[in-house]
């Protein structure tokens, strides 16, 4: 039961009293529209000031509303009075009248700090949460007015119910939070007011993710050091303290310091209607992956063969996730309800955030800047998140699946983006993946590491100087770490399946350390040439001092960087990459467990790697002259002898000519006659779905009905 009314009035009347009065004074200057409201004021002034308790929802002769001993979330009142003292905060800023919500919001700010508000604020949940929610979005509607003054208050209004641990903001309400203060970054005429704007949306996250990692409201959370979160990613040089950082930082500590949360000892930083899809909870995007093979994206990734045909399995194996029209099963929406809470406001957060860095807009407003600044800054809040991710993003399978199929999506889009400052954050996200999170992202970092990196690396003659320095930069932070250097070439050039990412790595530095050859046209100017020249040097000294110091630490030899190493790295067995569907294979977990047991075990490696080098070579013979592959392969013991073999090989191997496979099959006797009956033999058409069952089957006999005629 709630406590005596006058108790709660008294500490009630030094907050609501002046708003209220404010609010009737601001009312009554409108000559209609808003006298209802006025006069809630002035009977609620009555009897703040008697001591009086408010009047009851109820009709006079009705019995008393269950909602009179329902505890509400003012304070120890009970819902019905909770909702008589805030309707009128409610209605006045949703009023459309600036003069009428500034006070509002003030008073809600204020009940808010003193935590005067508690419980959970979530629209489909219970009816005192419902009633926070309205109050949460009545205080957001607020920036609609576009007055300087309002927009800091708003922002602080936000910052404050997102930080408090008496008041909870889950679900859609913490959604609408984040996509208004998105929205006053993009819409304020003011610097100061975006960049606060800016500044306390990433708090916001950093609170929300900081939540979910302790699975609690209430850890302490810290300010976020503006200007090391804020600087210009496109300066090399730390952005210097300015007096508009200075007052975005004493605003964002302040309203922390307010809400009376114990902080931290500081520690190191880690360097509208249009965007409401982004925001909803219940829907997921209509995207289906595999149609972005096909568009202009295609043609501006540039990628070889190699990698588009590991990304097309990759897809056709993503689809048994997705519907028909790449919608994901409900399924899946209702475990993201269901869950935790705090795991789920993450997720839903970290969607948004991946969906408004995918928006492209429509061709009519190539030129429209408020577009391409949000795209920009959901990039740089996915960075923030990704560079400061703890333990449950990094391994929670729902995180990871986020990743795989929001955020891969996103790099797939802005990577072939001509825009440096999106090339750049592309990069930046995609580091953060490799060194953080690259145990469950095998597959995904097989495919964007040649898309992002090695395509720009390995163009010598004619690169854009911007961006190819942005990756050389980007691999020179790479090479200080030998643990990533070595998961690299186990897990990729050592596999059969996977690109060989570290060869064409050396092999790229190498070239463009010798620049191009005589006679071939540049697009350099010889100033560039020689810096480009220099920065691959770099990487490839780093290269060689992170494999000696790896060398050095397996075989227990100290060395002077050896503890600086020892620091950053993880063992091999704890790396371990998956798939790409979630599980560890027996290969790559045994490889790990060899090279975790003091001196690796180089004979194992070397063998393996053998075996890839010599398979890609049967590939690239067959590929010229089919029974010569084939007859290679089988000499070499890379495929059996058997018709039945060698059609699987056929059907399963990546980076085999598709034509030359036809052409093979269409021989008229032989090895090839038996292989082709062994290919078709392969295909189940029982239950035979025409679009699912005729595609793979028609492209592997597509060239050779070709032949036949």
């Amino acid at each position: 039961m709630a406590s005596s009314l006058p108790e709660a009035d008294s500490r009630l009347s030094h907050i609501l009293v002046p708003s209220l009065e404010k609010i009737i004074k601001n009312a009554a200057s409108w000559r209609k529209g808003h006298s209802k409201l006025a006069h809630q004021c002035k009977s609620l002034i009555d009897r703040l000031s008697a001591n009086l308790p408010p009047p009851s929802p109820s009709s006079p002769t009705s019995p008393s509303s269950s909602s009179d001993s329902i505890p509400g979330p003012l304070l120890d009142l009970s819902l019905a009075d909770s909702e008589l003292f805030l309707s009128p905060l409610i209605a006045a800023c949703s009023s459309g009248s600036l003069k009428l919500a500034e006070p509002a919001l003030d008073c809600t700010h204020k009940l808010i700090a003193h935590s005067y508000l508690h419980g959970e604020a979530d629209p489909t949940a219970a009816p005192d949460a419902q009633l926070l929610a309205r109050l949460i979005d009545a205080a957001c509607s607020c920036q609609s007015h576009a007055d300087d003054a309002l927009e800091l208050l708003v922002v602080k209004s936000l910052l404050s119910a997102v930080t408090s641990t008496s008041l909870r903001i889950h679900g859609d309400s913490l959604l609408r939070i984040v996509r208004t203060c998105y929205d006053l970054y993009l819409n304020s005429r003011n610097p100061v007011n975006q960049t606060t704007a800016k500044a306390s949306l990433i708090q916001m996250l950093v609170i929300v993710f900081r939540r979910m990692e302790a699975d609690s409201s209430t850890v302490p959370v810290q300010p976020i050091v503006v200007a090391d979160l804020m600087a210009d990613p496109t300066s090399d040089n730390s952005t210097t303290a300015s007096p508009e950082f200075s007052f975005v930082q004493s605003f964002i500590t302040k309203i922390i310091s307010d809400i009376d949360v114990v902080l931290n000892p500081p520690t190191p930083s880690a360097s509208s209607a249009k965007y409401n899809g982004a925001f909803e909870s219940a829907s997921v995007e209509n995207t289906n992956p595999a149609d972005l093979l096909d568009s202009n994206d295609k043609e501006l990734l540039d990628a070889k063969y190699w990698e588009i045909s590991l990304y097309k399995t990759a897809l056709e194996g993503r689809k048994d996730e997705l519907g028909p029209e790449g919608i994901v099963d409900r399924d899946d929406d209702q475990e993201v309800q269901i869950g935790n809470k705090l795991r789920r406001d993450a997720f839903l957060v970290f969607r948004a955030l991946c969906k408004l860095s995918m928006k492209t807009p429509p061709k009519e407003a190539l030129a429209d800047p408020t577009l391409m600044r949000g795209k920009i800054l959901a990039l740089e809040l996915l960075k923030i998140l990704l560079e400061n991710a703890g333990a449950v993003f990094r391994t929670s399978d729902r995180f990871l699946g986020a990743i795989k199929q929001y955020l891969c999506l996103s790099l797939l889009k802005n990577s072939a983006s001509t825009l440096i400052i999106i090339y750049q954050l592309s990069c930046s996200i995609f580091m953060s993946l490799v060194s953080r999170f690259r145990p469950g992202l095998k597959a995904e970092i097989g495919v964007f590491f040649p898309m992002i990196v090695l395509r720009v690396l390995e163009n010598v003659a004619q690169p854009n100087f911007q961006q190819k320095m942005i990756v050389l930069r980007f691999l020179e932070k790479l090479c200080l770490d030998s643990q990533i250097l070595v998961d690299i070439f186990v897990n990729y050039d050592c596999d059969v399946h996977s690109p060989n990412i570290f060869e064409r790595m050396v092999n790229g530095l190498l070239k463009t350390a010798q620049g191009p050859a005589p006679g071939i046209p540049t697009t350099l100017i010889p100033p560039q040439d020689v810096n480009m020249k220099s920065e691959a040097m770099k990487c490839l000294v780093a290269i060689l001092n992170s494999m000696g110091n790896w060398m050095n630490k397996q075989l227990r030899i100290p060395g002077p960087h050896l503890e600086i190493a020892d620091g950053n790295t993880e063992s091999v067995t704890e790396v371990a990459m998956d798939d790409g569907r979630g599980e560890v294979t027996s290969e790559v977990s045994d490889l790990y467990t060899e090279t975790a047991n003091g001196a690796p075990e180089a004979a194992s490696l070397e063998k393996r790697r053998a075996y890839k080098l010599e398979l890609q070579e049967g590939i690239s013979i067959f590929n010229q002259k089919p029974k010569k592959g084939i007859e290679f392969l089988i000499n070499a013991k890379k495929v059996g002898d058997s018709p039945e073999e060698v059609a699987v090989f056929l059907k399963d191997t990546p980076g085999l000519n598709k034509t030359v496979i036809g052409d093979y099959l269409g021989e008229r006797d032989g090895l090839p006659l038996k292989v082709m009956y062994a290919y078709v033999d392969s295909f189940d058409f029982k239950e035979w779905y025409l679009m699912r069952q005729s595609d793979p089957f028609c492209k592997g006999l597509g060239c050779l009905v070709k032949h036949k005629r």
